[in-house]
């Protein structure tokens, strides 16, 4: 019940974000033009992150693309995940309680 309450507030706290960010920028601003706007070395230090602790793989075919993507898709896809999340523990049968009287 906790975890069906918590993806349901996640999911809509990401859905509000990607309104948001759809609502205060152009709709088609990148991820990538957003990032930048908050800070120029933004997209250096997150390249020599991921290629410090991942790879230049996880770079060019993880972050390259997703940082091409607008801006508010990546919110919409965790809303849609955890709203899925979140109707997939709601449709599961309940713990059977005890019908016995406490005293």
């Amino acid at each position: 019940m906790i975890a069906f309450r918590a993806l349901v507030v996640l999911a809509a706290a990401a859905f509000v974000a990607a309104f948001a960010v759809a609502t205060l920028f152009s709709p088609l601003t990148t991820l990538a033009e957003l990032l930048v706007r908050d800070d120029a070395q933004s997209l250096y230090s997150l390249h020599d992150a991921i290629v410090a602790h991942a790879s230049q793989w996880a770079w060019d075919n993880l972050a390259l693309p997703l940082l091409q993507r607008p801006a508010w898709l990546p919110p919409v896809t965790v809303g849609v995940l955890c709203a899925g999340g979140a109707t997939t523990l709601a449709s599961r049968p309940g713990v059977p309680r005890s019908h016995r009287r406490r005293s």
